[in-house]
C-alpha cells in the first residue's frame, strides 16, 4: 500500500467514526480520485473489519468483531497519547512493569525512555520490538502468537507470568459497555490478563472514551480488580457506571 493510499484510508476511517457513514462520490471529490479508486479503498477496509459497505458508500461497523492492532493504532490516536502520558506518572523508576498488548499500551511503551531503570515484561510483539531499542531490561513472554493482536498466549505464557512479580501492570481492553468490568474478544487474552492481575501490585486499566460504547466477548476482571482506570473526559453518567476503582482523567 502506498503512503498516499494509507493516509487516505486513515482519513476515511476517521470520517466514518465521526459521521457514521460516507458516500463514494463525496470521497472521490474530496481526494480528487476516481470513484473506482474509492471503492477499492472501501473493499480493502471492509476486509480489515473497519466498516460495512452499503449502496453508494460505507458505514461504521457496529458488530462485536476484533480489529487488528495495527489498525487500532490509528483510531483515536491523540486520546491514546493523553492516556499514555497520564499512565506514565503511575510508573515508578526502578520498577518491574507488565504492559499488555494493545494500541494504547503501545503508545505508553513509546514513552518509557522518560523512566529510569525499568524491567519491562510483555507478551506483545510490537511492544517488545519498541522496548528492545530502549535502555530498559526486557522480558518477552513467548507462546502461541495471535495474529490480530500480535501477542503471545497459551500455557507457556501463563507459566512464565506466574513466576514473575509485577510492581505495576498496565492493561488495555476492547470495551465495557453494559459490563461490570473490561472485556476482550479473545479467550486467550482473557486468560493472560487474569494471570497478570493476580501477580501485579498496582493494576492500571487504560481505556479511551470510546470503550464506554463497545464491548468484547469475555470480561476478564471486575473493575474493583484495578486500582485505576485511566480514561479521557466523559460525562457523569458514564463515570458512575464504573464501580470499584479510581478514575483518573487524562487531559
Amino acid at each position: 500500500m502506498s503512503k498516499k493510499m494509507e493516509e487516505r484510508q486513515q482519513e476515511i476511517y476517521q470520517a466514518i467514526l465521526t459521521e457514521g457513514k460516507v458516500r463514494v462520490i463525496d470521497l472521490a471529490n474530496t481526494y480528487h480520485v476516481s470513484m473506482e479508486t474509492i471503492r477499492k479503498d472501501l473493499n480493502q477496509m471492509e476486509s480489515q473489519g473497519l466498516l460495512h459497505k452499503i449502496h453508494g458508500g460505507a458505514c461504521r461497523k457496529e458488530d462485536n468483531s476484533e480489529v487488528a492492532v495495527h489498525v487500532k493504532v490509528n483510531e483515536h490516536a491523540s486520546l491514546k497519547q493523553d492516556l499514555a502520558k497520564r499512565a506514565l506518572r503511575e510508573i515508578p523508576d526502578h520498577s518491574s512493569l507488565f504492559i499488555g498488548p494493545g494500541s494504547t499500551t503501545l503508545a505508553l511503551a513509546k514513552l518509557l525512555p522518560l523512566k529510569k531503570d525499568l524491567l519491562v515484561i510483555t507478551n506483545s510483539l510490537m511492544i517488545a520490538n519498541i522496548v528492545t531499542n530502549q535502555k530498559h531490561e526486557l522480558i518477552f513472554l513467548g507462546g502461541k502468537v495471535l495474529k490480530k493482536s500480535q501477542c503471545a498466549t497459551g500455557v507457556f505464557t501463563l507459566d512464565h507470568i506466574d513466576a514473575i512479580h509485577f510492581d505495576v501492570a498496565c492493561l488495555g481492553c476492547d470495551g465495557f459497555k453494559n459490563s461490570q468490568g473490561p472485556t476482550t474478544f479473545s479467550f486467550e487474552e482473557m486468560e493472560v490478563n487474569q494471570h497478570v492481575l493476580r501477580k501485579a501490585e498496582k493494576k492500571i486499566l487504560l481505556a479511551d472514551q470510546s470503550k464506554f460504547d463497545w464491548q468484547g466477548t469475555y470480561m476478564f476482571a471486575p473493575f474493583y480488580s484495578f486500582d485505576f482506570l485511566i480514561t479521557n473526559p466523559v460525562d457523569i453518567e458514564k463515570k458512575q457506571s464504573i464501580q470499584g476503582c479510581t478514575i483518573l482523567i487524562a487531559k
